[in-house]
């Protein structure tokens, strides 16, 4: 008898395995974070807030320039201290000065006690953010030793050249990194307010009369015309940097070139929350003037999406049979035949003898139909917001072929592009998917391609999760195989990555190069103008 988990009682010995959520359930999401990594250096979905990068470079001089036996520069967690509070201190002061203002480090836990100044007159940073080895979990703002800077944002500020890590763990700017922490300790007008800062996190408190003092440090800062944007707009504008070169060892200029291609499709749709629809944008524009466009970043972007909606395909079909699973309990091998007799059964009038053609005649009759990406696109939502798993699993194999076929004609550049910058090993790129799913196995009737197909799936989700959960107790399954029987856990939607379009959006308007509501400056036609 097969395991059931409604009947089943753990033996007193044991203790069942603890199923967990993961967004990635066929392991195949990575490859589209390696492309938008390489358009977008230097940000993270993460590192919503420009002036952190100044921020934290002006703190990793203060803290270089202590003397040698000051008692935060005994090891690295006294540096982690010092971060871990100048975090806390100026999250106190943002929710209390700005409390509208979003992607603050540590507001939560500010807006907790933020009450704590009527109660006792202070803050108290050295409680709330300092860390130790016996400190326990979610008693302070931040629960990664070394704060947000060291779980966040210092990826971001090596990709820039800015900060390295030496032995030990200790944190260290670089000579650029020096450069950008003087802009952004001579944007500081109130100098008194800087010794302010520094005296506040070796107390461990902050007081009511600290906050007004401190204005020079807010995030949100109006920068346009100083030094401190100067500096910050050539950082982006400027060559991605070493770790980038492409395999034939030229350096990448792609950060730059997306920033060409954001503001010129923002200028041309001036509405809130555009930038969402760009990644979009761009690829219909590539497949329809891919021979006129040059740009190694519209070639990239392209790809990108590609590679989202071949996962968001296949996520469909394996959304499809977690439902079915859920329907009913069957044997494997009888859940492949209700699934491929389903399919067959609900396209039937839509195809002459659809069991017995070709992969490759329904590729062709596939690409003849009206429907476009973003139709599929919204069917299969509206698929899934109905639980209408058949037609989802139909809708999915049906955008699966017609983008195997709308991308032959930009497959040259794209096998190009995944050579120059090493992308053909990463799971789930779609290259390799339409080679393996599609291209070897066109001359298979259709019936068995549906049959390929979901064991495919089956046999993917099942390696990734094992090879995720290693020597781990977290089980990442969504169903399991037991006595040949699939029992279900959880059942997972489709769904897209988010390629830092929104940090990238996040960082113009605290450059003052577009406004909250999509505008854009004289300045950013102005750049425009002169990147084209």
């Amino acid at each position: 008898m097969p395991f059931d988990t409604t009947t089943y009682s753990e033996p007193f010995w044991a203790k069942s395995a603890d199923f967990v959520r993961g967004r990635d359930p066929l392991g195949i999401q990575n490859s589209s974070i390696s492309v938008y990594s390489i358009l977008l250096p230097g940000m993270t979905n993460l590192t919503l807030r420009l002036r952190y990068y100044g921020f934290y470079l002006w703190l990793l001089e203060e803290y270089h320039n202590l003397p040698s036996d000051n008692y935060f520069k005994q090891n690295a967690r006294g540096q982690y201290n010092v971060i871990r509070g100048a975090e806390l201190l100026l999250s106190y002061f943002m929710v209390n000065k700005f409390p509208t203002e979003q992607s603050v480090v540590g507001s939560n836990f500010a807006f907790k006690y933020i009450d704590d100044l009527n109660k006792k007159s202070f803050y108290d940073i050295a409680l709330g953010a300092d860390k130790f080895p016996e400190t326990t979990k979610n008693s302070v703002y931040w629960d990664y030793t070394s704060g947000a800077f060291g779980q966040y944002y210092v990826g971001s500020l090596m990709a820039l050249q800015l900060v390295d890590i030496k032995t030990g763990g200790y944190f260290e700017r670089t000579e650029k990194g020096k450069q950008l922490a003087n802009v952004y300790k001579n944007s500081i007008d109130d100098k008194e307010a800087i010794e302010l800062f520094l005296k506040r996190i070796n107390e461990g408190k902050l007081y009511a009369n600290d906050l007004d003092e401190l204005k020079d440090f807010a995030l949100n800062k109006d920068i346009t015309a100083s030094s401190e944007e100067a500096f910050y707009l050539n950082l982006l504008l400027d060559i991605d940097g070493q770790k980038f070169k492409n395999t034939k060892g030229v350096l990448s200029n792609q950060r730059k070139d997306t920033i060409e291609l954001f503001l010129t499709y923002l200028a041309a749709n001036e509405v809130k929350e555009a930038w969402k629809d760009f990644p979009l944008t761009i690829y219909n524009a590539y497949l329809k003037n891919h021979t006129e466009i040059k740009n190694d970043a519209s070639l990239g972007w392209y790809y990108y999406y590609l590679n989202e909606l071949v996962h968001f395909s296949l996520e469909t079909i394996f959304w499809g049979m977690l439902v079915q699973m859920e329907q009913k309990q069957m044997s494997i091998i009888d859940f492949i035949e209700v699934i491929t007799q389903s399919v067959l059964e609900h396209e039937g009038d839509n195809f002459d003898d659809l069991e017995n053609l070709s992969v490759a005649e329904v590729i062709e009759i596939v690409a003849k139909f009206e429907a476009t990406t973003i139709d599929y696109i919204n069917y299969i939502n509206e698929n899934v917001k109905q639980n209408h798993f058949i037609t989802g699993i139909c809708d999915g194999i049906f955008l699966l072929l017609k983008l195997y076929k709308e991308s032959e004609i930009t497959n040259a550049n794209l096998e190009q592009y995944a050579t120059d910058f090493a992308l053909f090993d990463k799971n789930g790129n779609a290259l390799s998917v339409f080679k393996n799913t599609i291209t070897n196995n066109k001359n298979l009737k259709f019936a068995d391609f549906v049959r390929t197909i979901v064991i495919s799936i089956i046999n993917d989700h099942t390696a990734i999760a094992y090879r995720k959960m290693g020597n781990g107790e977290m089980n990442l399954l969504k169903f399991i195989l037991e006595d040949n029987y699939l029992i279900h856990i959880e059942t997972m939607t489709p769904n897209f990555t988010s390629p830092r379009t929104k940090t990238l959006y996040n960082f113009l308007i605290d450059l003052g190069l577009i406004s909250k509501e999509g505008k854009l400056s004289k300045k950013a036609n102005e750049l425009i103008s002169e990147m084209l």
